[in-house]
């Protein structure tokens, strides 16, 4: 009788043992699989987040500034023209507003990934256009 109760209790332990590695291996994989979890937004919503050519000037002055910047060269103030709107945004918000941008992807309701992207882009847009002369 002895005998029988520790091999139940042997039973139960291991049983015990594999419900926990169980629990523990399910458990991480559910936080990787919601770490890989990327939000999605809706197209209506992304419409109504892009604003147009005719907001620029509000937005502007929502944030305290004036329509015209003080640039050195003609050929800046004309690639900085060209620049698509979102691109304008992030470079004004990080150099003339001082943003870090953390900070710009908490006001634009984005990825900080996506304004690192976006000053990447403009940037490199830039230096293309002072260099070569070509503004895309």
């Amino acid at each position: 009788m002895y005998e029988q109760s520790t091999d139940r209790d042997e039973l139960r332990a291991r049983f015990t043992k594999w419900m926990e590695v169980t629990v523990y291996r399910a458990r991480l994989n559910y936080l990787k699989a919601q770490s890989r979890h990327i939000d999605a937004i809706p197209l209506e919503e992304v419409e109504e987040q892009l604003r147009s050519p005719e907001d620029e000037g509000r937005w502007i002055q929502e944030i305290g500034l004036s329509d015209s910047f003080d640039f050195e060269e003609e050929a800046l103030v004309t690639a900085f023209s060209h620049l698509p709107a979102m691109k304008k945004k992030v470079i004004t918000m990080l150099f003339l507003l001082n943003m870090t941008p953390h900070e710009i992807a908490e006001e634009l309701g984005c990825a900080t990934q996506y304004v690192y992207k976006q000053r990447s882009l403009a940037l490199k847009r830039l230096r293309g256009a002072l260099k070569g002369g070509d503004v895309l």
